[in-house]
């Protein structure tokens, strides 16, 4: 069974690969999605998890799903468990984020 220690690797890894195949430094990604070179860098080495806010940031900017992160390619049945449950609540997050943002967007006019 996995341990928190290990899907923070997994999710690091993944984000780092996803980093790479769009060809940006860590950098360029914080700018992108605002937030701090140093929060890329603990995300990519394993020493946190994104917040639910920086996957939807992340996922614009990268071209992807959540799930891309979270994915082992080596999972039992309980870890996939563990994995679709974390993407639920993303994916629930990521439709109020943009309820939000419709609802300013809509108070703008």
């Amino acid at each position: 069974m996995m341990d928190a220690r290990e899907l923070k690797k997994i999710v690091g890894d993944n984000v780092r690969k996803e980093r790479l195949l769009h060809k940006l430094t860590q950098s360029s990604l914080a700018e992108k999605i605002g937030v701090s070179l140093k929060q890329i860098t603990a995300i990519e080495t394993g020493k946190a998890y994104p917040r639910p806010e920086t996957v939807v940031a992340l996922c614009k900017a990268l071209e992807t799903n959540p799930s891309t992160f979270f994915h082992t390619g080596s999972e039992n049945a309980e870890e996939k468990r563990r994995r679709d449950r974390y993407t639920a609540h993303i994916m629930e997050r990521l439709g109020e984020i943009l309820a939000e943002e419709s609802a300013e967007y809509n108070d703008a006019l």
